[in-house]
Parts: structure tokens; sequence; C-alpha cells
């Protein structure tokens, strides 16, 4: 398995604090709508563009590029009279050692004013070789990495990493304007096998996060002849021409399967699916229909979107324009997954997303308003579905496992979780507050 994503932290960030989004292979978060679903994925975009390894501003605010400037920018990421924000993730790591860590902590606060730096970085390690320590907690679970001091002034921000050796561990000195884990492999020597092992850690992080890939299809983009060789799906899906005519030479098994999935979406008889080329050889799909062909232009935006969607998961990822992120496993994160389908046909796309998490080859991470679809999850999928709603005291968002929501057995008594939802049974729930404290001391964990 491939390192992936086990969780979300929203220590300090827009609407939440201290709150914490866990994440499956498929995950599934509901809510109303300003109940703080969008915030959740923009922590988790932020992390991705950090781990690009680019200055804080530039990444964040920089319109280049598809995906654009960060929704609110940087300024909009600090919680209400604040000028900071922070963020952290949990990252199941792949041992190919049998020495290395199999689970990291990582945790960053950036401060946005006067001047945008990183104030204060973490990187922890769960390792299943024990270390010899007199603390008996710091035997499996360790700092790789932790900042000591910043200096505003010199642009620069402290931090010390772990060599393996007895004493006092290395400090040194860390651009301050962009992710430290980012600047470790360039920093450390790898003078020994702990060291090594840092920056491996550092890097598994670093990879997990740049795999991460919001897809938003934009329909009328698509109807365009895109460039043949313009073959990585772009979050605009604006080149899905380009992507399915690579598919249909690369992988005609699961272009057979696209063909079928698209055939079932509509009422009338399709044949299939062709691939025009221009003479300059730019592409445009069409379907084959009635003896004639339908190009992209014509189609349905709600067709264009379902199109794109089951291309990305049918073929797991693989053809995501992750830029310079190489061969990662990637997290596919599509907010309204049943945008433009009848209800009829949310079971057919959350097949697809199944399909796709089911060798543990990439991960989705999805929202809906859907009954439809919520009604056919399987009472075994309900563990991945999150809810998000917001207190109405302190205005603050809140996540919780939806089995965690007290009453929950007797809410799903009640009927399906489409109709619980629709009914807003689900809202008017209280949850239960479950306390780790014990659990987490035990671990060594802060």
């Amino acid at each position: 398995m491939r390192s992936r994503l086990a969780e979300l932290r929203l220590t300090e960030f827009k609407t939440f604090r201290d709150a914490v989004l866990p994440l499956r292979p498929m995950t599934t978060l509901i809510g109303r709508n300003s109940s703080g679903k969008s915030n959740a994925l923009d922590g988790l975009e932020v992390l991705s563009r950090l781990a690009e390894g680019g200055d804080i501003v530039d990444v964040l605010d920089s319109r280049r590029g598809d995906e654009g400037a960060l929704r609110g920018g940087i300024e909009g990421c600090p919680p209400h009279g604040s000028d900071h924000f922070r963020l952290g993730c949990g990252v199941s790591a792949f041992d190919r050692t049998g020495e290395g860590y199999v689970y990291l902590k990582f945790d960053v606060t950036v401060q946005v004013r006067p001047e945008p730096m990183i104030i204060s970085e973490r990187l922890t390690g769960l390792s299943e070789k024990q270390r010899s320590t007199r603390d008996p907690r710091g035997r499996i679970i360790h700092d790789l990495l932790r900042t000591t001091e910043a200096d505003p002034r010199s642009g620069t921000v402290d931090a010390t990493w772990y060599n393996g050796r007895r004493g006092r561990d290395p400090r040194a000195s860390f651009r301050s304007d962009r992710l430290l884990i980012s600047q470790l492999p360039l920093r450390l020597a790898g003078e020994t096998d702990a060291e090594r092992r840092v920056v491996t850690a550092a890097k598994d992080v670093l990879e997990t996060l740049r795999g991460v890939f919001h897809l938003d299809p934009v329909p009328h983009l698509m109807r365009q002849y895109t460039i043949s060789r313009d073959a990585r799906l772009r979050r605009t899906a604006e080149n899905l021409s380009a992507v399915v005519g690579r598919m249909t030479d690369d992988d005609p098994e699961r272009f057979r399967q696209l063909v079928s999935h698209v055939q079932g979406l509509v009422d009338h008889e399709v044949a299939g699916i062709e691939v025009i080329r221009s003479p300059l050889n730019d592409v445009m799909i069409a379907l084959k229909e009635d003896g004639a062909l339908t190009p992209a232009r014509e189609m349905s935006d709600g067709l264009l979107r379902f199109t794109a969607i089951a291309t990305s998961l049918l073929r797991q990822g693989q053809d995501l324009d992750l830029g310079t992120r190489g061969t990662v496993s990637p997290t596919l994160v599509i907010e309204e997954l049943e945008n433009g389908l009848h209800p009829s046909q949310a079971s057919q796309i959350l097949d697809l997303v199944r399909q796709a998490t089911r060798e543990d080859t990439a991960q989705v991470i999805f929202t809906t308003h859907s009954p439809a679809l919520l009604s056919a999850l399987e009472p075994e999928e309900h563990g991945s579905v999150v809810v998000c709603f917001r207190d109405r005291t302190t205005g603050l968002s809140q996540l919780r496992k939806l089995p965690d929501v007290d009453g929950y057995p007797t809410l799903m008594a009640q009927g399906d979780l489409g109709t619980v939802v629709t009914s807003g049974l689900l809202e008017q729930a209280p949850v239960r507050s479950r306390d780790f404290t014990a659990f987490d001391r035990l671990m060594g964990i802060d």
C-alpha cells in the first residue's frame, strides 16, 4: 500500500477550531449550506499547495495555473480576529525497510500578518522499531523535526531534527517563507540511518499531500477542441477529449467501461464514443448515436461532467495533472459529486467511487446533498460519512463521524440515510463528545 492521508486537522482555520476530519479510502462529507464543508476542503488544498515547496504567498494568492488563487486567499485562512492559521494531517506511511515510520503527524502554523511566514512546524513519527531512550513515551513516537524559534527580521526559523545520536539534536536555520519539510531533503546530509529515515518521512508527507487533486469539471470548457498530447486531466477537465483519446489507445478495457457507463446514463441509444480529430490533430469527443455523431460542443452539462468524473475514477487518478508530483497515490476531491445527475443515477456514480478505491490505489473525498446518493450507501459505509455542522452558539464548524451522532441507531431506524437527512432529523440530533486525552497521553501524543 502506498502512503495515504488518514486525517486532516483543522486546528485553527477559517470557521474551525480543534476539528479533525478522518479520512478513509472513500470519505463522504455532508452538511447544510455554510456548515463549513468547503472550508474543510480548503484546508486540505492549503496543505497540498504548500507541499509543492513554493513561497507561501505565491502558492496561496497566485492566479497562475488551473487552480487560481485559493478561495479567500491567504488573508481568508485565519479564524476571525486572528493573524495566523494552523493545519495538520496524519499520513499512514508505506514502510519500505521495516525500520521506518508507519504513521506520521505533521502540523504547521502560518502567520499572515504583518508578513506571511512559518512560525511553527512539527513532524512526528510512529515507528515499529523501538528507540533506546529513557523516556517510555518516546520509544516509538518521537519528533523528527520541530521548530524552536522564528526570527521575522531575518526571514528564518530555527529547527532541530532527529539524527539518532545521543545528546542534543542538530539545529539550523531554515527559510520561513515555505515549509521546512520541503527544505529538509536538501539540508540534511543523511550521515546517519536516522537522518535518512527523517528525509524519507518528510518526502512521504510531501508526496501524499501533493497527490491531492480537486476535480471541478467546467462543462463549457470541455466543448472545444484540445491538443491531443495534452492528456493529463486538469482540474477543470477542459482537456477531457485528449484524456479520453489517450485512453482509447492505452487502456481499451477501461475505455469500454467508460462507454458502458455513458450508455447507462442516457435514455436514448448510444453506440459508443468516438474521438474526432482536426487537420492539426486536435481532438474532441463525440457520441455515436442514431447513425450520427454528437460532438462535445452539443452534449449536455451533466453528461460532460459525468464523463470527466467517470474517466478519472475509472483510471484511479492515473491521468490527473499532478504537475511535478510524480507517481503518487492520488487523493481525488470532488464537491457535489451528484451535480447534474438525475437521482436515479446516484448509485451509478457511487459504484464508480467504490471501484476506484477498492484496490487502495486511490483515495476519494466527496461532498453531496443528494438524498438518493446517501441512501445508496451501504450501512457498513456509514463509518466513512462525516457530518459537518455549525454550532449556533459559537459559530464554529464541527465535524463528527455519522455513527458518533447521538441517537444514530434510532435515526437509522426511521429510514435510510437520505430520508433522515431530508427530514432534518440529523441536524437536530446532538453529538457525543469523546475525550481521547487519556489515550493520547498513553501514546505520548501532546
